[in-house]
């Protein structure tokens, strides 16, 4: 981690502040990713499980310094209207978590705040995580996990501790979720239910939204709905054919949950490659958000919108270095 890194997490001086938003002209903004949101209680140390009162104060801050907007407001004002005094921030959230109903929007209604929520339509519809949260989930088991990792012919073991800080915990846990990523996936498939099945535990603290919640959320003024693949596949990996039929895939389930067909999209994973550009322009849908940082201005193409990722461990003068590009 570099000094600056280091430095923002603990003291972000104020005039910073108004550099940053000088620095962002109107007809510009933010995209932030989030995943899911839970209450302070829930003990899950994953980065993508902020706390509660933390996204209260993160959103309250957003709207002290920048217009919150829509996905498609957003569109208009970089690739059309420039007429505006303050930059723009987009709040995007990825998977279909159960905490974006129970907590998020509660909040977002009461604030006045619009979001998107790119649901991966596979898990909704079977009720059930996808591999990567029930990794995550080990992190509620309240004892030493010593996983085997068996590849190619090749022993590789994973060691996540429990009597250590959230950061370490997650530290541990992601070198696992790196790993596992690099598999293919069948392989990664029958990995993670050798890893599961040897933990005998039911801490799945993560749940994801029914179809009634969907449905509950699209109802909302506040809320647009977009597509994030059916199985939440990793992109780069799938074969032309294949990327195209879980993108229709999950098109098809959305319109039939909630209506109507999505028009914003974001990558698995950030995952993506110029195949799979061409496949989502081909899909019919009108943006992409990747996983890159930056600011989002008419220069960047419409496929590759970059996002700034929030997490867990931000501190609040992290946070305002991250959205004021200091980060």
């Amino acid at each position: 981690m570099g000094l600056k890194n280091r430095l923002f997490g603990y003291y972000f001086p104020e005039f910073l502040v108004t550099q940053g938003i000088c620095r962002i002209p109107p007809f510009s903004g933010i995209v932030l990713m989030y995943h899911e949101i839970l209450p302070d209680e829930v003990k899950i140390p994953a980065w993508t499980v902020v706390k509660e009162t933390d996204f209260r104060w993160q959103m309250c801050y957003l709207q002290a310094h920048f217009d919150v907007v829509s996905m498609d407001e957003a569109l208009k004002r970089v690739y059309g209207m420039h007429d505006f005094n303050k930059p723009f921030a987009v709040i995007t959230f990825d998977d279909g978590y159960k905490g974006n109903l129970d907590i998020v929007l509660p909040i977002m209604e009461s604030m006045g705040l619009p979001f998107i929520l790119y649901v991966a339509t596979q898990a909704i519809i079977e009720n059930n995580l996808y591999w990567y949260d029930q990794i995550i989930s080990l992190l509620n088991y309240h004892k030493n996990i010593r996983i085997t990792l068996t590849t190619d012919n090749r022993i590789e073991y994973f060691n996540i501790p429990y009597n250590v800080g959230e950061k370490r915990r997650w530290q541990a846990t992601q070198r696992l979720l790196t790993r596992l990523k690099q598999m293919f996936p069948d392989d990664r498939d029958r990995a993670v239910n050798l890893i599961v099945n040897e933990i005998d535990e039911d801490s799945k603290l993560l749940k994801m939204l029914t179809l009634e919640d969907l449905v509950y959320m699209a109802k909302s003024d506040c809320v647009t709905i977009g597509s994030h693949t059916h199985g939440h596949e990793l992109l780069d990996q799938l074969a032309p054919q294949n990327i195209q039929q879980t993108l229709q895939t999950a098109s098809l389930h959305i319109s039939r949950i909630i209506g109507y067909s999505p028009k914003h999209f974001a990558y698995p994973n950030g995952n993506f490659n110029e195949c799979v550009i061409d496949e989502i322009q081909q899909a019919g849908l009108e943006t992409a958000v990747t996983t890159v940082p930056g600011m989002w201005s008419e220069k960047n193409f419409r496929f590759k919108i970059p996002r700034i990722g929030i997490g867990r461990f931000e501190t609040k003068e992290r946070f305002k270095a991250k959205i004021f590009g200091y980060l």
